[in-house]
């Protein structure tokens, strides 16, 4: 990892109160490189082993949920037996469609997100669920 990066994701985790050593800031420089910005646990460890990382789902998941409660990533409220994870610490909305089937993020504005969920409502009555998740 370049230093400009590694300092970069350092000062990141030490932002969020979290040790700035050990496997974390390696872990979350391959969260920050992924193209896709969902993903699952098991599609995590797959990264990290083409990455060179050797880590058990145990301490995988632990480190997740370490990274989420110190706001890097977050956990997607889906209704999948597997927890899919945010890689994007911002604060936005998703678009799903079917059954989690594709998972879109939208960096819009409040009057936008309204009028989007508005013109979906309208297209497909009783065919639109809204999930509102607040974050600390």
């Amino acid at each position: 990892m370049p230093n400009f990066v590694e300092a970069t994701i350092r000062e990141e985790l030490r932002g969020a109160g979290l040790a700035a050593q050990g496997s974390l800031p390696r872990l979350l420089a391959i969260l920050r490189q992924s193209p896709e910005t969902h993903l699952t646990t098991a599609a995590i460890a797959d990264l990290l082993a083409r990455g060179g990382v050797a880590i058990t789902l145990t301490e995988l998941t632990h480190q997740l949920e370490i990274l989420a409660a110190g706001g890097l990533i977050t956990r997607l409220p889906t209704p999948a037996a597997e927890v899919t994870w945010d890689l994007v610490p911002q604060a936005h909305a998703h678009f799903v469609y079917g059954d989690f089937d594709q998972i879109i993020d939208m960096h819009v504005s409040q009057e936008t997100l309204l009028a989007m969920i508005r013109d979906a409502l309208v297209q497909r009555p009783g065919g639109v669920e809204v999930f509102i998740r607040f974050r600390r």
